[in-house]
């Protein structure tokens, strides 16, 4: 029966190294690197994050001739596998001053903190939908009234035939419309989300007390009064008669 070995953990390496290995990776240049990522505080005890494995890591031979990675394990010592590292004994290319590092880092430091959440611009209509919407604002109770005296003796005639017929009936070609709602639980989920009241007269369930403007948050009696004070509709959302003025005509509809 064969017996398979389990693998060593990573373990502590001496902080300085004496060893003449040097990788064939080609030296990592101290500018290449983010200044956040080196430490030059102590020279004698300079780290760096290795680009490799992401781990801190001791400079070797700060006072030699060659100064380079120690051998380190990609893990966390006594937890990880013991894994070699590919950048041990890597090579490093110092081309830049200690000073030059902190003025980099300081200038790093300067520039995060002066970032700024970029401002969300609301989504250009279309040509089309401008169009329409423009049209739409034009309307005038003169508009609306001519369009109801085109229709208004169709209207008169149908009222006179449903007159003719007694309670309860129909005509035969009509169609047969509902009394109740489909869905009760869909249709006062709908009048909630529309504040209005389910069909016994009682509000319905999560429906508003009062209609709030979403900019000042005045809130008003109620809907029809809301309406009659001024209050509009600007992009889906309620908007007292006074923050509703802010907005071009165009884009305001009524309840």
């Amino acid at each position: 029966m064969a017996i398979t070995a389990a693998m060593p953990t990573a373990k502590e390496r001496p902080r300085r190294t004496r060893t003449k290995r040097v990788s064939a990776l080609p030296a990592l240049k101290l500018s290449k690197l983010l200044p956040s990522h080196i430490d030059l505080r102590d020279p004698l005890r300079a780290v760096l994050v290795c680009g490799d494995c992401g781990t801190w890591v001791p400079i070797t031979g700060m006072q030699s001739k060659v100064q380079k990675l120690v051998p380190h394990h990609t893990g966390k010592a006594g937890v990880a596998d013991a894994i070699h590292c590919r950048s041990s004994n890597r090579r490093i290319e110092f081309d830049m001053t200690i000073p030059e590092w902190r003025q980099a880092l300081t200038d790093a430091a300067t520039e995060a903190s002066s970032r700024q959440a970029t401002t969300v611009l609301a989504k250009v209509f279309s040509p089309q939908t401008d169009r329409t919407l423009r049209a739409r604002a034009e309307r005038t109770p003169a508009g609306r009234l001519a369009d109801w005296d085109a229709v208004q003796v169709q209207v008169g005639e149908a009222d006179t035939a449903r007159k003719e017929l007694p309670d309860g009936e129909r005509p035969a070609d009509g169609p047969e419309v509902p009394q109740e709602p489909e869905h009760l639980e869909r249709h006062n989920q709908r009048q909630a989300e529309l504040g209005r009241y389910t069909r016994d007269g009682h509000p319905a369930e999560g429906a508003p007390a009062q209609p709030e403007c979403a900019h000042c948050g005045t809130t008003e009696l109620n809907f029809v009064r809301a309406a009659a004070a001024g209050w509009r509709q600007v992009l889906r959302r309620t908007h007292c008669g006074r923050c509703a003025g802010r907005f071009p005509a165009w884009m305001r509809t009524q309840f």
